[in-house]
């Protein structure tokens, strides 16, 4: 039996993708000078100064007005940052999902009776762990 690896939702009724659609435009903005070199050297500096890539694509559409970084570069923010060597060493879904987890730790050492936060903590762990496993088999797919 093949097993498909899609990271869906586990505990909820939702399938995990988002129902937002890419915008209608899809040219570039070299009118208005940004071209993959600018925009890759913008990413490299907002990446130095500590920002995750989700809030690069947050602060360009915000203070840029680039909507969609996918249309200038060819590739998403990540793999921008992956050409340039400095991508995070975990990927930022893993880390946030970390981050929560030490999070819940922290309140249920204070909080010991919580019986819903232990139970959210153990679907979290299950969560890091199924997501590592994805990620194992992404990269080996990737290697081959």
């Amino acid at each position: 039996m093949h097993k498909s690896w899609n990271m869906g939702r586990l505990y909820s009724k939702g399938h995990g993708k988002s129902k937002s659609i890419t915008p209608y435009r899809r040219y570039t903005d070299e009118w208005r000078g940004i071209t993959f070199l600018n925009l890759s050297v913008l990413l490299e500096k907002l990446s130095i100064k500590g920002l995750s890539p989700s809030q690069i694509g947050i602060l360009l559409r915000d203070s840029f007005s680039i909507i969609d970084v996918k249309n200038v570069t060819g590739m998403n923010i990540s793999k921008v940052l992956k050409i340039k060597g400095i991508s995070p060493e975990i990927p930022e879904d893993l880390f946030s999902i970390i981050k929560k987890r030490t999070i819940i730790k922290r309140h249920l050492n204070s909080n010991p009776n919580d019986n819903n936060n232990r139970f959210r903590l153990r679907q979290l762990e299950s969560h890091i762990y199924r997501l590592i496993k994805y990620l194992k088999v992404l990269n080996a797919k990737k290697e081959n």
